[in-house]
């Protein structure tokens, strides 16, 4: 294995520049005695926001300046620590950062139950007067008044969730730190060790056996710890139902979704228009079983790529210049936006000693758009370019368009900007293809994406919508009613195309996103519209590119499903998912005769 360089052999090419946010020591000292100042400004006015139309606006200006001038400095030790986690001073300074963001939410509780003492209708004057840019902000904000209570009790739920956070703090600790598996033999006799970072490599192994002994290895962990891992997510959703009755919402799927305004119908709706073209997905399976000539074919089989190619590496500058032809139909302005982040040095590329795994795109209204990679020159690596800098084009969008209130984006819509990338830039990948190789590839990588982004993160909402209901039932919620629940679902979304080894049942108890409730069905709705979008891009639909980039302009002007409609996606009706499962058909009929044409040469 390649040593990795230290942070600070790194070429300045290719890291961000976080001067540009902070320029030293003294200036972030100086930002915090600031905002610890603006803070005290705040404090001090309880009792009186509401006094005046004037008395409101220098408290909606204030808390503006406290919250943009915290996030700079946020971001800025989020980033310093996540480019070296072994640096001690950026850690702490994002530890004092947390604290001071916590004493402010403390302090500042007032706040709600103070504004909630009025009605829209009596501060509207005031909005349509001077404060017109504010009226869809109050509006939203009015629109939760039956759900906030007393000061007094809204700082005991504060107090209360905090003390609730065990589930998810004993999780993580749990399936990290104390997670150990047996190794897994090897086909030549030798071992190698498991751990959650190689268990993606084993299950693409080429040898079945291996598959196996790594999956039978892997969920025995899980067995072994079953008991636990059933009392933390049964304390979860009892947090879950203790804020749902506080809160008066009829039901959790209701209460998770009413920040952004969108309605169960919608998340049913998914579940429901998964199920019923359930069988792209079966059908897959069966071509990807039927070309590997197993004579059985089982869940640990599902991720082994029935096509290989030559391990081609792209440098950084093949990786862009790619994405940015990919990118291409979204015309000349999109791709002004992609190419400022890179040259303002906003991506930190390379991999190096200590630095956060993963990728992500972060930053705040007075940020750049930054992106951490940990670029290494496979074809994912061009992937994930693509997609975070789908969600730093996205936010940049939304800043350039919107005043502060309204320039964050609801995460709802976070996802679809960057699978749009994802999605044009495989499909570049397939059009440009020379062999039909080639072309298996490209289509196997896009339909594994469709498994793993929809018909399993659906498999997953559905599993939460389940569990929930059976807490607010007051249904018992042991390990056996998770395992054999979870255990039905697979057998149900993957029908008679795969062996549904009895070890799944476990696999509930590894997943992360349970501990944040209804949150995974936002990947599946993203990855559907992404497709409806790309598929009206590809068919250059007149005038849709200009409809997207409006899109990618709204921030939180307009409600999620309004926004959506804007690019001609209405995701209350079954005609979005008829588009998307209709070209996602496609691809699955184009392996089907490309597997049919015999060998896969040159």
């Amino acid at each position: 294995m390649e040593k990795l360089l230290k942070r600070s052999e790194q070429k300045p090419e290719d890291c961000w520049d976080l001067t540009i946010l902070i320029k030293n020591a003294e200036e972030y000292q100086k930002k915090i005695e600031e905002v610890k100042a603006i803070h005290k400004e705040l404090v001090e006015m309880k009792g009186h926001i509401l006094e005046s139309k004037d008395t409101l606006r220098n408290f909606l200006q204030l808390s503006e300046k406290e919250e943009r001038l915290t996030e700079v400095l946020y971001i800025y030790v989020y980033l310093k620590y996540d480019e070296d986690t072994s640096n001690n001073k950026a850690l702490s300074q994002k530890q004092d950062i947390i604290q001071l963001m916590n004493t402010f939410s403390d302090d500042e509780s007032f706040v709600m139950s103070e504004l909630m003492e009025k009605n829209y209708e009596d501060v509207l004057p005031w909005l349509k007067e001077d404060l017109e840019e504010y009226q869809t902000y109050f509006q939203r904000l009015y629109r939760k008044k039956k759900r906030i209570l007393s000061e007094k009790e809204e700082k005991i739920i504060t107090k209360a969730m905090n003390a609730f956070g065990t589930p998810d703090d004993t999780f993580d600790s749990l399936d990290t730190a104390d997670a150990l598996f047996e190794d897994v033999l090897l086909d030549d006799g030798s071992s190698r060790a498991l751990t959650h970072y190689n268990w993606a490599d084993f299950l693409e192994n080429p040898s079945q056996n291996v598959r196996r002994r790594a999956f039978k290895n892997y969920y025995k962990f899980y067995e072994q710890h079953k008991n636990t891992f059933a009392a933390l997510l049964k304390g979860n959703y009892q947090e879950l139902e203790f804020l749902r009755d506080i809160r008066s919402f009829d039901n959790a799927i209701e209460m998770a979704l009413d920040n952004s305004y969108i309605s169960k119908d919608v998340y049913e709706k998914l579940i429901l228009n998964v199920h019923k073209y359930m069988d792209l997905n079966v059908t897959y399976q069966k071509l990807k079983a039927k070309f590997l000539n197993n004579q059985e074919y089982h869940l640990y089989d599902t991720y082994v790529p029935i096509i290989e190619l030559d391990q081609k590496k792209y440098s950084k500058e093949d990786a862009i210049g790619i994405v940015t032809k990919a990118l291409s139909p979204l015309d000349e302005d999109y791709l002004k936006h992609f190419w400022s982040i890179l040259d303002n040095h906003a991506v930190d590329f390379y991999p190096n000693q200590y630095k956060q795994t993963g990728a992500y795109h972060y930053g705040c209204y007075d940020s750049l758009n930054y992106v951490l990679l940990n670029y290494t020159g496979t074809y994912d690596s061009v992937s994930t370019l693509a997609h975070e800098l789908g969600h730093a084009v996205h936010s940049l969008y939304s800043k350039e368009n919107n005043i502060y209130e309204y320039a964050s984006y609801d995460i709802f819509l976070a996802e679809i900007a960057s699978t749009v990338n994802e999605t044009l830039l495989s499909f570049y990948f397939l059009n440009n293809a020379k062999t039909k190789k080639e072309k298996m590839f490209y289509l196997c990588e896009f339909l594994d994406k469709v498994k793993a982004t929809i018909y399993r993160q659906a498999m997953f909402a559905e599993f939460e919508s389940i569990m929930s209901k059976k807490c607010q039932n007051k249904e018992a919620l042991t390990e056996k009613v998770f395992s054999d629940e979870y255990y039905k679902l697979n057998q149900e979304y993957f029908k008679d195309s795969v062996i549904v080894d009895p070890e799944i049942r476990y696999e509930w108890m590894r997943i992360p996103h349970f501990y944040t409730p209804f949150y995974v069905y936002k990947y599946a709705t993203g990855l559907i519209s992404a497709i409806c979008i790309v598929s009206d891009i590809m068919d250059h639909k007149e005038g849709f590119v200009q409809k997207y980039l409006t899109f990618l302009k709204s921030g939180r002007r307009k409600e999620v499903l309004e926004i959506l409609e804007g690019v001609d996606i209405d995701l209350t009706t079954d005609a979005p998912y008829e588009k998307a499962f209709s070209f996602i058909a496609k691809c699955v009929n184009e392996l089907e005769e490309l597997m049919k044409e015999g060998e896969t040469d040159e």
